[in-house]
């Protein structure tokens, strides 16, 4: 490698330190994101909705760190992309109609009365190939930490607000200001140490472009705002 070569490469690597440094330090100290309280943000009643994927999940119990849910899965709703989480598993119990997960790109369908438990690490992508609502509530109580629900309520507001849905790279920069919180990862992608990497390196770039942590317009429903989107979502 020639010296000029060389130059170029620890130039490079100069101005990315740099860049990571001081977008850190900028990002996360001197305009620091704000922060819900977590134990006062969700309280049974609440409901999460993503018209994009079609779900409704209405908040049943909040304990200890932990969301306890149910799950309407609205008639022909595509769901999340494949994807899997890291630090906690999720339960499927199917209490009416029918709905199809991919598990590790083989498709299962699950019919009234029965469950799968999706372990960490594991790809997986619920959603609805039929005509009817079906409906998900996990024996398990601890369904979601409350963490994840907080940035799923966000991150669902967030994709409603785009008219025909996020693209990959507004997703991608959304996700990357929650950094590992965000506790959900693309199945197809890069190994998850690089896209881990790669939220810490676009995550100072997102908020200056704007993208928040916490947008107060879109917390978890209540009263009659819920129930007018969870008719518009399941018709």
């Amino acid at each position: 490698m020639s010296k000029r070569i060389k130059r170029i490469v620890v130039l490079a690597m100069a101005a990315l330190a740099a860049y990571l440094v001081l977008g850190i330090v900028i990002s996360d100290y001197v305009f620091p994101p704000e922060k819900p309280d977590l134990a006062t943000y969700f309280r049974p009643g609440d409901n999460l909705v993503s018209r994009t994927e079609g779900f409704y999940q209405t908040v049943l119990g909040v304990d200890d760190g932990w969301l306890h849910t149910r799950l309407e899965v609205a008639p022909h709703a595509p769901g999340p992309p494949e994807h899997f989480h890291e630090a906690f598993e999720e339960s499927f119990t199917v209490k009416s109609g029918t709905v199809s997960i991919l598990i590790n790109g083989e498709k299962r369908t699950l019919k009234a009365g029965e469950t799968i438990v999706v372990p960490p690490m594991t790809r997986h992508k619920p959603f609805n190939e039929t005509d009817e609502t079906a409906v998900v509530e996990s024996e398990n109580t601890k369904t979601l930490p409350v963490q994840f629900g907080y940035i799923l309520s966000q991150l669902y507001g967030f994709m409603d607000s785009q008219p025909n849905g996020p693209t990959t790279p507004q997703m991608l920069l959304q996700l990357s200001v929650y950094g590992n919180d965000a506790d959900s990862w693309i199945a197809d992608g890069p190994p998850l140490a690089v896209q881990k990497a790669m939220r810490v390196v676009m995550a100072p770039t997102a908020r200056l472009l704007g993208y928040k942590s916490l947008y107060k317009e879109y917390g978890p429903k209540r009263s009659s705002v819920a129930s007018q989107l969870h008719t518009d979502g399941l018709n």
